[in-house]
């Protein structure tokens, strides 16, 4: 059991890792790589599942007795994906900041022209 939570706790810390480099880019510049870093979010998230799945089938047990390394490493992995739920917020709200401004420009663009294009 204590394997498989330290296999959730790294698997955590990759995706805080992962969450915090995506929280530094911008989706309007950098479009490709913050989607391809979302797939690659998506997957770990995956693995955390699996490995939920499994915790929840060991403790499901007879024998299943929560010893305090146990204890320390839930509380250690519920910190961690706290601070995940905090970062994804903010990447959220950057997200929504950015479609605002890109929503603003093209309902009233700032450049307004005087000149008239006419092809012979």
């Amino acid at each position: 059991m204590e394997k498989l939570l330290k296999s959730k706790l790294e698997a955590a810390k990759e995706l805080k890792l992962l969450t915090k480099n995506i929280r530094e880019l911008s989706p309007k510049t950098e479009y490709y790589k913050f989607n391809s870093m979302f797939d690659e979010r998506q997957q770990i998230i995956e693995k955390i599942n699996a490995i939920n799945t499994e915790i929840n089938q060991a403790r499901a047990g007879e024998n299943f007795i929560e010893t305090s390394e146990m204890k320390a490493l839930n509380k250690e992995i519920k910190e961690i994906f706290t601070e995940i739920f905090d970062t994804d917020n903010t990447i959220r709200k950057n997200i929504s900041n950015e479609l605002k401004e890109v929503k603003q420009k093209l309902n009233h663009p700032e450049t307004h022209t005087n000149k008239i294009n006419i092809k012979a």
